[in-house]
């Protein structure tokens, strides 16, 4: 017979179970799609590095050798040194279309490419092209190409052997290319001895270095130092190689919000499933003092119990579980954008799938467990009983005689219902404010975001072009460029690489030299004027000072390629937008150092005429103009919005059925005093009146306590976010519809609620316990 009734005890709780799974079905699809993004991410580009031996750092150089080759590889940690030639390369008769052009030795056995369709180059005559490359050329296996050297005009005509796809290049992005674009920019490989003519036999510029786990990369620059020295231009960790390392950048870059948002749903969804299986099973204790009355045992009778929310897990896990691998790829595809991979199978994070089942059981099946557990101590007639209603006190309000009499019924009653069950007013304040502190967040983040990609977009880059320069130009040259017929302003810029030393650690990074004062391209992009570099000192990016151990004030040493010479400075600003280290120009030459621009930041009239005008300088290796970078920020930034997006959607999904479930609890905790009402004689209006009013002032005193609890949460988890310098955004507007959602949901509900006033049975009051 209990089974019987444990059917029928399933359709009369159907409503409350279903709602119970839905919340769980939530925290599950959160908690298994945003892991499963970490998951997925690192287990395609692990398995792409390892099965293509991707190398830990590239060090770029002059004049490097087989000796130097083989000086490295006998230092401890470094496990593997291949020699390759890097130059940039262009189409015959298309200098638009450029390539990356990678000379390399016959045992090639770092970086290797994912070959689709051929093989790697056998002799001097051959080259291997990107395959969506090759495609967008109209080339294929055994077609003859021809491309010249940028800046050397040694013409090469090459007979493709073969094209595929290569991890160095999972982004391929360039000077001129900021993003990618595999029909005007590629990669490309050859053998070293069609290049040995440019660089000499066995000579190289760069090495690409594997390492063991335990060799940290203080410990690589330190011995490459000691053994290569001046030779040594630039060292790039994995980590910071953009093209190799697009990806998992992206990933990073959403850790601090894909680890802390599962685990704020969870908690939100814990306190809801708690109070509303408790409230559950105590609702059903005249049943469990009649099961006890029938002679069934305690153990039958928590099983049964348990059954229900085993049954919660049973039905919310699955759902979630499953839905939670369409999150991950929705989201791994999304940052993935303009990433050239291989085929690759977004699949089920079982771990994450362990942990869920693990929360979710320990959530519902236990706080089953301990509210049927404390109903069994009871007899069979204490629990067929009804649970007598806790005895009102007097307020702190009532002792305040001329405010309490200003008071009517309405409002005397709800103060005093409020107060007389504190446990149930604190779940729905503390339930509805962790909903408004979550969707908060998310418009919040959003805001960030959007802040960030306005400041780069609108306000770093105030130049109409950007012109990348030859490294030979001359002073006259520029000075030509910058003079050039319809500039109205221009800014100089040259990048160089050195070695940064701090009394305990060194480190390689590019120093730009710019203009005293810039106002074109500057380096803070949330500066509202134009920013004047110091003249006594460097600005450093926060990033690098950490690792260096420096602070404002302190003094760091450089050196420059090819010498070996110091030059001592004092950090005058650690900034975090900062890429690499900042000086003045005006410093730069009192330095005595020789001023070579890389790049200038032209405004014109006529923009498209000055890029017309480009053409005719050969010192110019190419351009972009201002709307070019714009998109491409753009483009990387809402790649990581989506995750945004979808946060928000579900944290108004779980709010909606949070705050339903806070009213359905409280209108059925309350369902003998509203009958006692009816019977005495009140509409049904002035039940509702006095109900709902008690939802919204807890729905009201929610929001007020989510906005400063959604501002800290947001600040904390703006402030983890290291791969951008994202700032604390708390807009009205945010805060405006965080607000209008979650009282938007809270209303919905009560129109829920308000229907159900028609099913109170009136008889029952008279079957309450006074």
């Amino acid at each position: 017979m209990i089974w019987k009734n444990f059917f029928r005890d399933l359709r009369r709780t159907a409503s409350r179970l279903i709602s119970v799974s839905i919340i769980t079905m939530i925290a599950v699809v959160v908690y298994t799609g945003l892991n499963g993004i970490i998951y997925n991410v690192d287990r395609i580009m692990g398995r792409y590095y390892t099965e293509h031996n991707v190398a830990d750092y590239w060090l770029t150089g002059v004049g490097l050798d087989m000796a130097d080759c083989r000086a490295l590889e006998g230092l401890n940690g470094i496990t593997g040194v291949q020699p390759q030639i890097l130059l940039d390369a262009e189409e015959r008769h298309n200098s638009d279309i450029t390539l990356s052009l990678c000379g390399i030795p016959a045992d090639w056995s770092i970086n290797t490419p994912y070959i689709t369709e051929g093989r790697l180059p056998a002799n001097s005559q051959e080259i291997f092209l990107s395959d969506q490359f090759a495609q967008a050329r109209g080339l294929q296996v055994g077609d003859w190409y021809e491309l010249t050297l940028t800046g050397l005009g040694i013409y090469l005509r090459l007979q493709v052997c073969g094209v595929g796809k290569d991890p160095e290049y999972l982004y391929p992005v360039n000077a001129t290319t900021p993003s990618p674009d595999l029909s005007r920019y590629g990669f490309a490989y050859v053998r070293e001895e069609t290049l040995q003519d440019v660089m000499g036999p066995h000579i190289y510029n760069q090495f690409c270095i594997t390492t063991s786990e335990s060799m940290s990369m203080a410990q690589l620059r330190a011995a490459v130092d000691d053994v290569l020295g001046s030779k040594v231009v630039n060292i790039l960790a994995l980590e910071d190689n953009q093209q190799a390392y697009s990806l998992m950048e992206g990933k990073n870059n959403l850790v601090p919000i894909l680890t802390f948002f599962p685990t704020l749903f969870f908690l939100c969804a814990v306190l809801m499933m708690v109070s509303t299986m408790s409230r559950l099973i105590e609702n059903a204790r005249s049943d469990i003092g009649t099961f006890k009355a029938l002679g069934y045992s305690d153990h039958t009778i928590l099983i049964y119990y348990l059954l229900h929310a085993l049954l919660v897990v049973v039905i919310g896990f699955p759902i979630g579980a499953l839905l939670g691998k369409y999150i991950a790829a929705l989201i791994v595809w999304t940052i993935a954008t303009g990433c050239d991979l291989p085929p690759m199978e977004i699949v089920h994070d079982f771990q994450a799938w362990g942990q869920a089942v693990g929360l979710t059981a320990l959530c519902c099946i236990g706080s089953a467990w301990l509210v049927a557990r404390s109903l069994l101590k009871e007899s069979p007639a204490q629990c067929m009983r009804p649970k007598a209603p806790k005895s009102g006190g007097s307020l702190f309000l009532e002792h305040i005689r001329p405010l309490w009499r200003r008071l009517g019924f309405n409002q005397k009653y709800i103060l005093r219902n409020t107060f007389r069950n504190k446990v149930r007013m604190l779940t729905c304040v503390v339930g509805i404010a962790l909903c408004m502190a979550l969707v908060f967040m998310a418009f919040a983040i959003k805001d960030s975001m959007d802040a960030y990609s306005d400041a780069l977009a609108g306000n770093q880059n105030r130049y109409d072009v950007m012109v990348s320069l030859n490294t030979s130009v001359t002073e006259g040259q520029y000075s030509r460029l910058v003079s050039a017929p319809g500039v109205t302003g221009a800014e100089l810029e040259m990048t160089t690489t050195c070695w940064l030393y701090s009394s305990s650690q060194r480190a390689t990074t590019t120093l730009t030299v710019a203009e005293d004062t810039v106002s074109l391209h500057l380096y803070d992009p949330y500066a509202s004027a134009p920013l004047s570099l110091p003249q006594d000192g460097l600005v450093l990016e926060k990033q690098l000072a950490d690792e260096l151990g420096l602070a404002e004030g302190d003094s760091v040493t450089l050196r420059f390629t090819g010498e070996n010479g110091y030059i001592t400075l004092t950090v005058t600003e650690v900034n975090r937008c900062v890429s690499g280290a900042y000086v003045s120009r005006s410093l730069w030459r009192s330095l005595g150092r020789a001023y070579t621009p890389t790049a200038a930041y032209l405004t014109a009239a006529d923009p498209i005429a000055l890029e017309t005008e480009l053409d005719h300088y050969d010192f110019v290796d190419g351009w972009q103009s201002r709307e070019t970078v714009t998109a491409a920020v753009v483009e990387k930034m809402e790649n990581t919005s989506m995750v945004v997006y979808i946060l928000i959607v579900f944290g108004g999904g779980l709010a909606c059925i949070v705050i339903y479930n806070l009213g359905i609890m409280s209108f059925f905790e309350q369902l003998r005093s509203l009958a006692t009402l009816m019977v005495l004689g009140f509409y049904e209006r002035e039940i509702k009146r006095l109900q709902l009013s008690e939802n919204l002032i807890f729905a009201a005193a929610g929001i007020l306590l989510g906005i400063p609890l959604g501002i800290a949460l947001d600040r904390f988890l703006i402030l983890s976010i290291t791969s951008m310098p994202l700032e604390v955004m708390v807009t009205p507007k945010a805060i405006g519809l965080s607000c209008g959602v979650t009282m938007l949901f809270a209303l919905g509900v009560n129109v829920v609620i308000g229907r159900k006033m028609r099913e109170i049975d009136m008889l029952g009051a008279l079957k309450s316990v006074e």
